[in-house]
């Protein structure tokens, strides 16, 4: 608390005694220089920018080198007007965007008569002179006019230079996509848990948003990756609004390429049915001049089609040796002889595949359509309100309830079938002050963010019944025992080993299913409850505090500084129906029959009902199991400080300097404080890893040779920490014990004649399970000295304005991840510790050391703080967590005039490093700083390479032409134009102990890389005046216009058995590849088995869809 204390005052000194005037986080700027007719400066000279949307002034008075500032501007047009005693000269349709500067520079002729009104025509330039912030800003003519291929903000991001897409969002020049800050209205809403988008708010109701890609100042924080800045609409003095309507339906939409992979016997195809939402929006003033509001609301109603097929394996047909292919009758059809060679026919207990992939063939049973329906209710409300103009206020809030079912098809109803319902809700206050004739200002956010979020079974009743995922079985055991499949499904299913006398195919099986998902991955035919029941809520408190001022001294400086503190707070019930759930593995070629539960679980030696393993001395833990939810109440403190310096030595020379210090407290969940770690021994406090001393500079630097405004050559060096989401403080430091046992079948009872095989609830929970047992406990251990994770970035780059709105730019970005924050283990998974890879400060081992050599030799707590410590010594043994990100880009943007708007990117980049972010590409394991991807050593062969966002070129275009018809109305037509390079495609095996995907069997990139990909999508719209003040508009949008669908994904899992690397290996080591023991990882002289749906595609990209829309704008 001391050093909260003495950090508080002084940052508090700091804002008080001067920072400077500048934009804010909702707001922009307007600054300049006027001149005399001799070009020297102009001091004393009144400056007014009258907002074109509210008609509110601010003013301010040049100083003796005719320089001004005008700050805390709404984004949007406004009206720059200079007066000089008699002299006033005007500059109208000055545009300001959110979080840049504008340059608005004025001559004026002192000699003039008096009495006249000089306007000035022509733009300010386009190029944000005061700062290095890279990235583009979003206004409301961009996503209108542009195609943008979804209707929240979050479906813009990708217009950025260096950005691109992946599995939970869009990344920025190399970081992961939950590496990124989103901040609305001044207000942080990233996503507590995971770092995602968590409030996506539609784009009808936002006024501007600012994509921050690097080079930010020492104000914003928190995040490794991007910033995502969102102002929201706010009302004026004119009543203004829009009612709209967004709609697309499957007639709109292409049939989609199914990817050529092996299939089974449930095959399924989702596509959407509709998509609509509709809505409107009303601002306008409640006290003229003073006080206005804004509101808005939007219901989205969507539906998708899941069509299950049900299908059965073949064995009729022969080969011609004459052609090569198989034999076809008179009419050219394939001549199916489902007789035996000794009959006449061509059935010879092989199932009949295609002669090109080798996949089986499959001929259709039956088919039904499942729908799938999700509501959401999207609402905003503001308040803006002016004391006077140099005191100013809002209040916001917004919400967005949904409500919807989710569906899958593989399994009964009960398991498959999920209800959802989510509430995320926003409230935000801000108000800002000036003082000092102007020259002082001082700001104030306070905001909330809340996320609740709840879903159980579809089925009522079955929160008591655990989930069991069944896989490598039969389609018609399943469907007759749990009721699951249709009639005609399971008439086609049933073959002579079910006693049909009259199987069409009697020499093999009909409807093997082995539990495949699409991506290749065992998923498993689901029955029984549910499993994770959902009532989670996470929710954010925060206050942030800044203030500016304008000193001149050796030109002119520009100070600012700031406080922000968070109190992040999570809830997390744990619960899985029925306490468990089981995966039970029948007879395959594949993997040895097993089955495996799954149970979290609470040690408890002193009266624990249960086994759930040995600790290192082969001591038996006793544990509890949980039947219901064993809650998480996590919460994570941060705060923040931050000073920068803008100086500008000349009005064409600034030089930028700022320094944050951040601190991250995170607790451990109250459930555990003030306890004993069962597995450690070690006395849980308040909180769990405290990350202090993140001290992040910032440098820059800004030429503009025209002194215009009109170019800038720059620079920028910065560090960068993240900010570590919460569900560390869930899984880590919130005592979750998760047991895993492996029984053999033999241990489960007599087989259940449902599931052909042993039923997992049967299975003793009291009993080892004979094939392995892992217990993954609580007994996570920070390491002494821990730092946080954090990134460099340096930029370089040059803009020009060629001509009146157009700028060309060229710019360098390197980002060298500088140390990895994640857990591993350095005792074979018995033991996590929260830790740096690759480093263990020397002093810290001489610390423990000392306090080791000082105890009994003899004592039990001796001999702990030995095996501690040389388990904090393993740590040195792992690799370090690297990520580089090399990228030239280079720019063409034509701000919107002359009646067409262009902005078109080209960059280059490579990332390589063993490190992609914070979650698993490989896996889509979704645990920030705590991913499987440094648990074990052996894990950590053959990942350093091409990292999965490592992808060369990257072009993008998008551009609007506006056709003005005057009073017939206007015709927009637009285009977004992306190409982008293929992603590297990896060898990946199972690991004993983790499972699927886990393991590099071949060094990164090793198959190459997926195919160049582009598209093209069109915007049309037709808009005219119906009455004076009302507008009406149509339009259509066409994605995907050349219908390419390229490859997204491949499957990378070369073998479903488990295997170690081959370390630097190539593709002609694969032959000799040997399966590993499941039960202790030891090499066999067995030979994996090659998956064969291995670098087929599993995900392409969208077919080309069409989408309609209406706006009547008054």
């Amino acid at each position: 608390m001391t050093r909260i204390r003495l950090a508080l005052s002084f940052a508090l000194v700091v804002v008080w005694c001067g920072v400077a005037l500048a934009q804010t986080a909702t707001t922009g700027a307007i600054q300049g220089v006027v001149r005399d007719e001799g070009g020297n400066g102009l001091a004393g000279v009144t400056v007014v920018a009258q907002s074109r949307t509210t008609g509110t002034s601010q003013s301010a008075l040049t100083d003796a080198d005719g320089a001004y500032e005008i700050t805390n501007l709404a984004p949007g047009l406004y009206d720059v007007t200079f007066y000089y005693a008699d002299v006033e000269v005007k500059r109208p349709g000055m545009v300001v965007s959110l979080g840049k500067v504008t340059p608005v520079h004025a001559k004026l002729d002192t000699s003039q008569a008096g009495g006249e009104t000089i306007v000035v025509e022509g733009s300010a330039p386009t190029i944000d002179i005061g700062s290095t912030k890279q990235g583009v800003s979003i206004d409301q003519d961009y996503t209108r006019n542009i195609p943008v291929p979804g209707r929240t903000f979050a479906s813009a991001l990708g217009a950025a230079p260096g950005s691109q897409g992946d599995l939970y969002g869009v990344s920025f020049s190399g970081s992961s996509s939950l590496e990124n800050s989103y901040i609305v209205d001044g207000v942080n809403t990233t996503g507590l848990n995971f770092g995602d988008v968590s409030t996506a708010l539609i784009n009808e109701f936002i006024q501007e948003t600012e994509i921050i890609t690097g080079g930010y100042n020492a104000e914003f924080g928190r995040a490794t990756g991007g910033v995502v800045n969102v102002v929201t609409k706010s009302g004026t003095n004119e009543f203004k609004g829009s009612v709209f309507m967004y709609g697309t339906t499957d007639s709109f939409t292409a049939d989609a390429v199914r990817p050529e992979r092996a299939g089974t016997s449930i095959e399924s195809d989702v596509n959407l049915a509709f998509d609509t939402d509709f809505g409107f929006e009303l601002g306008g003033p409640i006290v003229k001049d003073k006080v206005w509001f804004y509101v808005g609301f939007a219901p989205r109603l969507r539906r998708f089609n899941i069509d299950k097929v049900t299908q059965r394996r073949i064995d009729c047909l022969q080969v011609d040796p004459d052609t090569g292919d198989y034999r076809r009758n008179a009419s050219g059809e394939l001549d199916c002889q489902p007789a035996p060679e000794s009959q006449g026919g061509y059935a010879d207990g092989d199932p009949d595949i295609d002669l090109k992939t080798g996949f089986p063939l499959y001929e259709p049973l039956d088919s039904q359509r499942f729908t799938q329906d999700t509501q959401t209710y999207q609402f905003v409300s503001k308040i803006n309100f002016a004391v006077t103009p140099e005191h100013q206020g809002q209040v916001s809030l917004t919400g967005t309830p949904l409500d919807g079912r989710l569906i899958s098809v593989r399994g009964e109803p009960s398991a498959t079938q999920r209800d959802f319902q989510q509430l995320t809700t926003d409230l935000s206050a801000k108000w800002t002050s000036k003082f000092n004739d102007n020259k002082t200002e001082v700001e104030t956010v306070l905001g909330w963010h809340r996320v609740k979020t709840e879903s159980d079974s579809a089925v009522p009743g079955m929160d008591r019944t655990p989930l069991q995922l069944l896989y490598y079985g039969d389609l018609y055991t399943w469907g007759q025992g749990f009721g699951s499949e249709s009639e005609k499904t399971l008439a086609g299913c049933r073959d002579n080993s079910h006693g049909n006398a009259n199987d069409p195919y009697p020499l093999i099986r009909n409807c093997p299913e082995d539990g495949l998902g699409l991506d290749g991955i065992p998923r498993g035919y689901a029955v029984g409850g549910i499993g994770s029941i959902l009532n989670n809520k996470e929710e954010r408190l925060s206050a942030k505090l800044t203030a500016s001022q304008r000193v001149r001294a050796a030109g002119t400086h520009v100070f600012k500084g700031g406080l922000d503190v968070e109190d992040n707070r999570s809830v997390v019930p744990r619960h899985l129906s029925g306490g468990a759930f089981y995966s039970v593995f029948l007879p395959n070629n594949v993997l040895t029959p097993h089955v495996e539960m799954r149970r979290f679980a609470k040690i408890n030696q002193q009266g624990g009902e249960y086994t759930c393993g040995v600790d290192s001395e082969m001591n038996p833990i006793r544990c509890d199991f949980f039947d219901g939810a064993n809650p998480a109440t996590g919460e994570t403190l941060n705060w923040a400080g931050f000073v920068q310096d803008s100086w500008s030595i000349r009005p064409n020379l600034t030089l930028n300097a700022g320094l944050r210090y951040e601190e991250q407290r995170l607790r451990y969940s109250k459930e555990l404080r003030n306890t004993i770690d069962p597995i450690t021994g070690d006395q849980l406090g308040t909180n769990a890893m405290v990350l202090k001393n993140l001290w992040a500079p910032r440098l820059g630097a800004i030429y503009d040779w025209t002194k215009e405004g009109r170019s800038k050559v720059y620079g920028h060096w910065g560090r960068f920490y993240e900010s570590v989401p919460m569900r560390i403080n869930e899984r880590s430091f919130g005592g979750e014990t998760f047991l895993i046992r492996r029984y053999d079948p033999s241990q489960c009872g007599p087989e259940d004649p449902r599931i052909g095989g042993p039923n997992g609830e049967n299975c003793p929970l009291d009993e080892a399970g004979e094939v392995g047992n892992t217990l993954f406990g609580s007994g996570v251990i920070v390491a002494p000295g821990v730092k946080p994770q954090f990134m460099d970035e340096v930029v370089l780059g040059v803009e020009y304005e060629l001509f009146e709105d157009m700028r060309v730019g060229v710019s360098y970005t390197n980002r060298r991840l500088g140390r990895v924050l994640e857990d591993l283990s350095t005792d074979g998974a018995n033991t996590y510790i929260i830790a740096n890879p690759g480093e263990f400060d020397k002093s810290e081992e001489d610390k423990l050391q000392a306090e080791i050599d000082a105890m009994d030799p003899t004592s039990a707590e001796r001999k702990k703080l030995e095996q501690r410590l040389e388990m904090f010594r393993g740590i040195r043994k792992f690799d370090k967590g690297k990520r580089n990100y090399n990228g030239v880009t280079l720019l063409v943007n034509k701000r919107f005039s002359r009646n067409f708007f262009l902005q078109a990117a080209y960059t280059y980049q490579r990332t390589r490093g063993n490190f992609p972010g914070l979650f698993s590409p490989d896996t889509g394991q979704l645990d920030p700083n705590i991913t499987s991807q440094f648990d074990l050593i052996e894990l950590l062969a053959n990942r350093d390479g091409p990292l999965p966002q490592d992808r060369p070129h990257y072009i993008k275009f998008d551009g609007y032409y506006v056709w003005d018809f005057q009073r017939q109305g206007q015709l927009v037509t637009g285009i977004r134009l992306r190409a982008l390079s293929g992603t590297p495609v990896d060898a990946l095996g199972r690991h004993w102990r983790y499972g699927f995907n886990e393991s590099y069997l071949l060094p990164r990139g090793s198959f190459g890389r997926t195919p160049f990909e582009k598209s093209a999508d069109i915007h049309v719209a037709y808009a005219r005046e119906i009455r004076r003040g009302y507008q009406l508009e149509v339009f259509f949008d066409v994605f995907n216009i050349v219908n390419d669908q390229g490859t997204a994904l491949v499957d990378e899992g070369y073998t479903f058995n488990s295997a170690n690397p081959i370390v630097g290996g190539s593709k002609a080591d694969l032959v000799y590849l040997k399966q590993t023991d499941l039960n202790d990882g030891t090499e066999t002289p067995l030979p994996v088995g090659r998956n064969i749906n291995f670098g087929n595609t599993i995900s392409r990209y969208a077919p080309r869809s069409g989408r309609i829309g209406l706006r009547l704008t008054f």
